[in-house]
């Protein structure tokens, strides 16, 4: 194997890496929709339901009272595990990944080994400083689904992850 096709073999890996990452974080943030839904729109329409019944008097005030501090805690448990940071630098690492997988793509279009060799050192350099920066991983099992659903790239041979289960 000649130099050229070693970081080219180097750049599939990297590219499928990209695209596993990427699809991971999609699949974290489509798994936590359900708990974001419910912690979000569950407390909001608590909230709607106690001050209804308070100006219909519609209900005992304790089970008002009740409605109003399960809508609270609700909305306390969404805050206090920064799940909208947390939604927030998930959506931000599945657009880098996904910007940086077609960057790896698209390095077949560079021409001499030279400019192949410098492009792909910035691309390294720019993933090892974006893992390096982010507060945030996707989950376990959003990885090895996406590990299991992204095909090896450019006919080598699939690579599997380390990640501990």
């Amino acid at each position: 194997m000649d130099a050229t096709e070693i970081m080219q073999h180097v750049a599939s890996a990297k590219l499928r890496e990209a695209r596993i990452m990427g699809d991971a974080y999609a699949r974290t943030q489509a798994g936590l929709t359900p708990a974001n839904f419910l912690l979000i729109v569950g407390a909001a329409l608590l909230s709607l339901v106690a001050g209804a019944t308070v100006i219909a008097d519609l209900l005992p005030k304790i089970t008002i009272g009740a409605i109003a501090l399960f809508s609270s805690a609700l909305t306390t448990i969404h805050a206090k595990l920064g799940c909208e940071r947390y939604q927030a630098e998930c959506r931000k690492m599945q657009s880098f990944y996904r910007g940086i997988a077609q960057d790896y793509e698209n390095l077949g279009v560079h021409a001499g080994e030279d400019d192949l060799r410098k492009r792909l050192m910035q691309l390294n350099d720019q993933m090892s400083a974006a893992v390096k920066s982010s507060s945030v991983e996707p989950f376990a099992w959003a990885v090895r689904k996406a590990d299991r659903a992204v095909p090896a790239v450019l006919g080598y041979a699939q690579e599997t992850r380390s990640e501990t289960p």
